[in-house]
C-alpha cells in the first residue's frame, strides 16, 4: 500500500516538474527514485516488517497486500524503471510531453498494483481501468505518426468492448452470489454447490473473454500486434511486460482464487484458449518481416504459456507465474533496448537492423542472443526455467497441452533466431558504412542488469522459488 502511495505521489510530481521542455534530467531522476524508494519499501515490507505475514497490509474487502500482491508488484518495478531509463533517448513524442509520458507510466503501475493486491471484483475493474487508460493515450504518444494513432484507436476500442464484457461478466456473478468480495463468492459457491444458478457460469466466461482480451489471448488477441506494432517502442515493451504481468496475475488471483471451485468448468475451456494461443501466435510469428510485430506476436504466444499455470490450479502454480513473468520481462526489455538502439542507427524496424552486429557490436550482440535464447526457453538461461516450471505443473492435469506446449517451444526457435542469423550469418551492405554505435549508459546499465539477472536465475533458479510462500496458493 505503501508503495502504491509513493508511485502515485512521484507520478503527480513528474507531471508538474515536467511542464514545459528541458526538463528531462530531473523528471527522469524523480521517476526513478520513486521506482527505486517503492521498490525498497516492498522489500522492506517483505524481510523486515512481517516475513511470516501473509497479508501485510489489509483494506477490507478492497485490498489485500499479501506477498503475492508484493512480489508481481517488484517485478512491475522491475520492468518500468528500464522503460523510464531508457525514456532520455528513446521516448518518441514531442518534448513538451517527457513528463506526462513518465507520468503515465507510474500511474499505469499504479493500476497494475491494484490488479495485483485486489480481494474485491469492482477493485479489478478499477485497476484494469487505472493500467489501460494511460496506456490509451501512450500508445498515441507519437502524434505525428499514423501507426501510432491507429495503435491508440484500436487499443481504445478493443479495450472499451473487453471492459464492457467484464462488467457484465461481473454482474451476473453478483446476481448469483450477492457478493463482489472472492471470499464470499468462494464462500457462496461452495455453500450452493449443485444450485448455482446456469447465468452464474455465463458471467464466469464473460469475465473470462473480458481477461483473455486484455492479456491478446486466442481467439481475442486482433488487436495486440497491431497496437505493438503501432506504438512507440517504450510503450510497447511497457505493454507486453508490465501490462501484461498484471492481466496474467490478477487471471490467477481470481480463478485460482475466488472461482477455483468451479475449476471444472472454466479450466478445460482456457486450456483449449492456451492451445490456440500459444500455437497461433508461434505460426504466425514465423511470417513476419519486422521486429515489433514478431515481438508482438511473440506476446501472444507467451500469453498461452501464463495461461498453463492457470489452468494447472493450486501448488506453485503462482511461484512458476511469478519466475516465468520475471524471465519474459528481463529477456524482452534487453532485447527492445538493443533492438531501440540498432533502428536509430539503421532507419529501420526490419531484422535487416540486425545485420552484422556480431561483427560491429560484438558484446550488444552477445546480450540480444541471450535475450532470444531466454525467450526460445533454451538452458541455461532464465527463460528456460520460468517454462519448466510452468510445464511441470500443468503436466499433472494436461499432459497433452504440456506436449503441445513443448512442441511451440521448438517453433519459437524458428523466429528468434531469424535476429541471430541477422547478426552473424549475413553479410552486410558494403554501402551502408561502419559507424560506430554510440551507447548511452543508461542503456547500457539496462542490458547489463538485464544480462547478469538472466544468467542468475538461469543459475540458481531455486533461490526465486523459495520466495514462494503458502500466501501463493489460493
Amino acid at each position: 500500500m505503501k508503495a502504491l502511495i509513493i508511485l502515485f505521489i512521484t507520478g503527480v510530481i513528474a507531471l508538474f516538474v515536467g511542464q514545459g521542455t528541458g526538463r528531462r534530467l530531473p523528471v527522469l531522476a524523480i521517476t526513478s527514485l520513486g521506482l527505486l524508494a517503492a521498490l525498497g519499501i516492498i522489500f522492506y515490507d517483505w524481510f523486515i516488517i512481517s516475513p511470516d505475514s501473509q497479508i501485510l497490509f489489509n483494506v477490507p474487502g478492497i485490498l489485500s497486500f499479501d506477498h503475492y500482491a508484493l512480489a508481481f508488484s517488484a517485478v512491475a518495478i522491475a520492468a518500468a524503471l528500464p522503460v523510464a531509463l531508457m525514456a532520455n533517448l528513446g521516448f518518441q513524442g514531442p518534448q513538451e510531453n517527457y513528463g506526462d509520458f513518465n507520468a503515465l507510466i507510474l500511474f499505469s503501475v499504479c493500476g497494475a498494483f491494484c490488479m495485483f493486491a485486489f480481494d474485491n471484483m469492482i477493485m479489478l475493474f478499477l485497476g484494469i481501468e487505472i493500467l489501460s487508460i494511460p496506456l490509451y493515450v501512450l500508445a498515441g504518444t507519437n502524434k505525428d505518426n499514423l501507426g501510432s494513432n491507429e495503435a491508440a484507436l484500436k487499443y481504445f476500442l478493443m479495450g472499451a468492448f473487453a471492459t464492457g464484457i467484464l462488467l457484465f461478466g461481473i454482474t451476473l456473478i453478483y446476481g448469483a452470489t450477492a457478493s463482489f468480495s472472492l471470499a464470499q463468492i468462494s464462500e457462496a459457491i461452495a455453500g450452493k454447490g449443485s444450485e448455482l444458478p446456469g447465468f452464474f457460469y455465463v458471467g464466469v466466461t464473460l469475465v473470462m473473454i473480458g481477461l483473455c482480451f486484455k492479456i491478446a489471448a486466442v481467439p481475442f488477441h486482433f488487436w495486440g500486434p497491431d497496437v505493438y506494432e503501432g506504438s512507440p517502442h517504450l510503450v510497447t515493451v511497457f505493454m507486453a511486460t508490465v501490462a501484461k504481468t498484471a492481466g496474467i496475475a490478477a487471471f490467477f488471483r481470481l480463478f485460482a482464487g475466488g472461482l477455483g471451485d468451479v475449476a471444472s468448468f472454466w479450466a478445460p475451456t482456457l486450456a483449449v484458449i492456451a492451445f490456440l494461443t500459444m500455437t497461433v501466435g508461434n505460426i504466425t510469428a514465423i511470417y513476419q518481416s519486422g521486429f515489433k510485430r514478431m515481438m508482438g506476436f511473440s506476446s501472444v504466444a507467451h500469453a498461452g504459456y501464463l495461461l498453463l499455470g492457470i489452468v494447472s490450479g493450486p501448488g506453485q502454480s503462482g511461484g512458476a507465474l511469478l519466475l516465468y513473468t520475471l524471465a519474459y520481462a528481463l529477456a524482452s526489455i534487453c532485447a527492445f533496448a538493443i533492438f531501440i538502439l540498432v533502428s536509430r542507427e539503421a532507419g529501420s524496424d526490419r531484422f535487416e537492423a540486425f545485420r552484422q552486429l556480431g561483427q560491429r557490436q560484438p558484446l550488444l550482440a552477445w546480450a540480444m542472443l541471450l535475450a532470444m535464447l531466454s525467450l526460445a526457453g533454451i538452458p541455461p538461461t532464465a527463460g528456460f526455467f520460468g517454462k519448466y516450471f510452468i510445464f511441470a505443473q500443468a503436466f499433472k492435469a494436461y499432459p497433452w497441452l504440456v506436449i503441445a506446449a513443448a512442441i511451440n517451444s521448438i517453433i519459437s526457435v524458428f523466429f528468434y533466431f531469424k535476429v541471430v542469423i541477422e547478426m552473424y550469418f549475413v553479410d552486410r551492405n558494403k554501402d551502408s558504412g561502419e559507424s560506430k554505435m554510440l551507447i548511452p549508459i543508461s542503456y547500457q546499465l539496462v542490458i547489463a542488469a538485464g544480462v547478469i539477472l538472466i544468467l542468475a536465475i538461469g543459475f540458481a533458479p531455486g533461490t526465486v522459488m523459495k520466495l514462494v510462500p503458502a500466501a501463493f496458493n489460493f
